[in-house]
């Protein structure tokens, strides 16, 4: 029941209308890290009306929601080493929806009406089966930045893509345990 509740607001959140507008979300949930009495996950879910994949993180700590759009390279970013046993750098997406401006970073990334976009590229390394996020992340401006020169300073967005990121191998074996294929 708290899970259903704690999605329901991140879908109020999401959508950014009122109760009785979302009575149901207009995505299912494949896969969800969510634990009774957690104060974050990272979930998968699949939009109904056109069926494309989405990560959700969700925070209450900063009340607030991110996607990221589901990649095969996105979802298996901590599983590719380099020759040299390092892991290069993770370069995604993340959505922001619901942020009014002027905040920090609304400079980077673009914003469609109160939808900030914002790229990614985070470097991180792996010990025993755990994500460390090696922080500053850093963004630019524009949607397809061939340098990522400007520094993420928000800690909202800040702690959104470390839950992103050190969720994922949980729902990498929760998705196994529901047998879930994805392409």
């Amino acid at each position: 029941m708290a899970k259903k509740i704690f999605l329901f607001l991140a879908l109020i959140i999401f959508t950014a209308s009122s109760v009785e507008a979302a009575e149901e979300p207009p995505f299912d949930s494949l896969a969800s890290t969510y634990v009774e009495g957690g104060r974050e996950f990272l979930n998968l879910i699949r939009m109904k009306d056109d069926g494309e994949l989405l990560f959700m993180v969700a925070s209450r700590k900063v009340q607030g929601i991110a996607l990221v759009p589901y990649s095969r390279s996105v979802y298996d970013f901590y599983l590719n080493q380099d020759q040299t046993g390092s892991y290069p750098p993770l370069i995604f997406g993340m959505m922001f929806p619901d942020e009014q401006r002027p905040q920090i970073d609304d400079n980077l990334g673009d914003w469609q009406g109160n939808l900030h976009l914002l790229p990614v590229y985070a470097l991180f390394e792996v010990k025993d089966g755990q994500i460390i996020c090696d922080k500053p992340f850093y963004s630019a401006s524009g949607l397809n930045p061939k340098h990522y020169h400007g520094t993420i300073r928000n800690t909202d967005h800040e702690k959104l893509i470390e839950i992103f990121m050190t969720h994922m191998p949980r729902l990498h074996e929760i998705i196994a345990a529901q047998n879930i294929s994805l392409p």
